[in-house]
């Protein structure tokens, strides 16, 4: 009998558990349904919320009233964080660009133009250096002047026949060679000139079958306020829209050499793959290429080759392959185009050492560059470009490896230090044994 009321007891108190727990949840239930009930307007008032939060919710434009538990949930969440944030600051409007050449002229409808990049040859895959020693033994045999062997170079500031034209991909110096050539004592100017973008000036002037900086081609001096004409370009290219690149868009670098076919082009390569790791950090650069430009494989002229290759390698493989073949598109048009000079150097160490023999500029010019505010910010630089070595970026990550490598000797030395102390207290120990014996 005893086990009976036993057995009772102990049913009674499992029922009376799952009770309690059911009124609980059903409690729970019924708070969260009345919080985000589709029919639930209220005001949504809690102990989180600002003292003067007393606004009911209103659905946002675009938003149903209705539409269930998952709409309801993210208006509830919404007016949780804007009642937290406070109300948004009005975002401030950029000021129209008024300048001539505004590629805010264009809208996102800009139709992509036709691109042309060669397939492989065995010209791609040389250094620059080993291309460079072809180029001179080419001009050489065919006794054109090399002008930085001339003497009517010797006293310019820079050994080589203006305009200079840098077509260096984004990512690839850019900067770097305005300021190595403004340091040189030559009028340089980087992305845009005093009458707007220089991509599209030479974008329109190619439209219109004239020379590439017709309408562009000065600009103020910073200092002296005065007009002079300008002497080096760089990061010429636009990201669309309107997208242009003279030296990818058909007719772009012909156009180049029709009207300064004394002129110098100039290309500053680095290793593909860091080119690329380097662009996809980059903001939105990459996906302008591909939805306003079409270089992930489509609007090329030889567009099956690229799209069979977009889809057949990795994406990091495609844009590998994609800068080197521009690299091999501008070594063509040099060799083809023999009256004009060629200047091509390998972004490294000793790009300045480089460089001289041809441009006459000082290495010391050479300067290690970073465009964008947002990476002065960030490293607390009170410049964009610094002397080769004293990257502030790069001196913090080289005090940090100093610092983890410090640490490293230091534990070593430490765990040596005990192993040191157990081995003594071994031979104390065994000594202390012997002397037993």
């Amino acid at each position: 009998m005893s086990q009976q009321q036993s057995t009772t007891r102990s049913i009674n108190l499992r029922m009376f558990i799952i009770s309690a727990i059911s009124f609980f949840v059903g409690v729970q239930f019924k708070n969260l349904r009345d919080l985000f009930g589709a029919s639930s307007n209220a005001n949504i008032d809690a102990a989180w919320a600002p003292h003067d939060f007393d606004t009911p919710y209103r659905p946002e434009p675009g938003i149903s009233s209705g539409g269930g538990r998952k709409d309801t949930a993210k208006r509830a969440k919404r007016a949780m964080k804007n009642a937290w944030n406070g109300p948004k600051k009005p975002k401030k409007e950029r000021a129209k660009d008024t300048r001539r050449f505004a590629a805010s002229n264009y809208t996102n409808d800009f139709e992509p133009l036709p691109w042309t990049l060669p397939k492989p040859t065995p010209m791609r895959y040389q250094s620059s250096k080993e291309f460079m020693k072809d180029y001179v033994a080419a001009k050489r045999k065919r006794k054109i002047p090399l002008p930085w062997e001339q003497k009517q170079y010797a006293d310019k500031a820079v050994s080589l026949p203006l305009p200079i034209v840098g077509l260096n991909f984004p990512k690839s110096a850019t900067l770097t060679m305005k300021t190595y050539f403004v340091c040189g004592g030559i009028t340089s100017v980087h992305t845009s000139t005093m009458d707007g973008r220089i991509g599209v000036c030479m974008m329109e002037n190619q439209f219109a079958d004239n020379p590439p900086l017709e309408g562009c081609s000065t600009h103020k001096h910073k200092e002296s306020k005065e007009i002079v004409p300008i002497d080096f370009i760089s990061d010429i290219g636009l990201q669309g829209p309107p997208c242009y690149y003279a030296s990818l868009h058909d007719g772009g670098l012909e156009n180049i050499a029709k009207y300064y076919p004394d002129a110098t082009i100039m290309l500053v390569t680095r290793n593909a793959s860091s080119w690329y790791r380097s662009m996809s950090k980059w903001g939105s650069i990459m996906h302008r290429w591909k939805k306003f430009c079409g270089f992930d494989g489509y609007h090329a002229s030889n567009d099956k080759y690229w799209t069979k290759l977009k889809r057949s390698l990795s994406k990091e493989e495609y844009w590998v392959n994609f800068y080197e073949a521009h690299t091999q598109k501008v070594r063509e048009f040099a060799m083809e185009h023999m009256s004009m000079t060629y200047v091509e150097a390998e972004l490294a160490d000793d790009l300045g050492e480089v460089l001289e023999p041809y441009t006459g500029v000082s290495p010391s010019c050479v300067m290690d560059c970073h465009p964008g505010p947002h990476w002065v910010r960030k490293n607390n630089a009170t410049s964009r470009c610094h002397p080769v070595g004293e990257n502030p970026a790069l001196m913090k990550a080289e005090h940090m490896k100093e610092a983890v490598e410090e640490e490293s000797e230091n534990i070593e030395e430490e765990e040596e230090g005990r192993s040191d102390d157990d081995s003594t207290e071994d031979d104390d120990d065994s000594d202390e044994e012997s002397e037993e014996e």
